[in-house]
């Protein structure tokens, strides 16, 4: 258990992604051989079900772990074939009535009956109690912001929430349009570091075809997705964090109009 790295995907912001984040940076982990659970713990949105493409198989949801109903192995599934990737649902109805002694047990159990490498909690839009809990089993986590001055100035918030709970933020910016920075319309990645405060772990670039696979429970696994470069990047620099290795640079291998505009813009 004490190799395990817990994150939280996380935004004080809501319809920033942190749920299409977290579950493709989830599946470019475990495809790199990594065992990956990941929670949702958004339990008014509740989305992440349909974005694996899981809906059809989950019986059981993380609430009856936490409430002691079921045990963790009846209640995870594993929602692809070619990887270790597991995953607890949200409930269909809103209970939120957990402690962080109910947590701390999910992952105990987690991590004895799986063997982990990463757990992934995606958190609710909101400061409540749910959160609070998440923040206090983690040791980092995942900002995730678009480049609208609201997104930015949410993450800047989630950044310091994190802090005061000693959770170390990174920021993922998410849906990145270059050509709006290339016209000058948004501001260019340095400029979103220096507005957030928050190291940048990862950058993924506005993808349409993402967007409506996603509807259809498809990840970006190919090279028909621009963001799967994006995400196996962001997978590979975390990985990097305990083999030592070289980070690869961030907009490795994925096509940018004048890169240099753009992170600098």
């Amino acid at each position: 258990m004490e190799n395990v790295r817990i994150i939280l995907s996380t935004s004080l912001k809501g319809g920033v992604g942190k749920s299409t984040v977290a579950s493709n940076v989830a599946y470019q982990l475990a495809l790199l051989g990594k065992r990956v659970l990941i929670c949702d713990l958004d339990f008014d949105v509740r989305s992440l079900d349909l974005i694996l493409g899981c809906e059809d198989s989950v019986v059981f949801d993380i609430s009856d772990v936490l409430s002691g109903r079921v045990p963790y192995g009846k209640a995870r599934i594993q929602c692809r074939s070619d990887c270790d990737l597991y995953f607890l649902s949200a409930p269909s109805r809103c209970e939120n009535a957990f402690s962080n002694g109910d947590l701390d047990r999910l992952i105990k159990d987690a991590c004895e009956y799986d063997g982990l490498d990463y757990i992934i909690f995606d958190t609710p839009g909101s400061d409540g109690e749910t959160l609070k809990y998440a923040l206090h089993c983690a040791s980092e986590s995942w900002v995730i912001a678009s480049h609208t001055p609201a997104s930015l100035r949410g993450a800047q918030k989630s950044a310091e929430l994190c802090y005061e709970h000693g959770v170390t933020p990174r920021l993922i910016v998410n849906s990145f349009d270059y050509e709006s920075v290339k016209n000058s319309k948004r501001s260019g990645i340095n400029d979103i570091i220096d507005k957030t405060s928050v190291p940048l772990l990862g950058v993924v670039p506005y993808d349409r075809h993402l967007f409506f696979a996603q509807e259809r429970g498809i990840l970006a696994s190919d090279r028909d997705f621009i963001s799967q470069r994006a995400f196996f990047n962001i997978a590979k620099r975390l990985v990097a964090d305990t083999t030592g290795e070289r980070y690869i640079p961030i907009l490795k291998g994925i096509k940018t109009v004048r890169r240099k505009r753009i992170l600098t813009r």
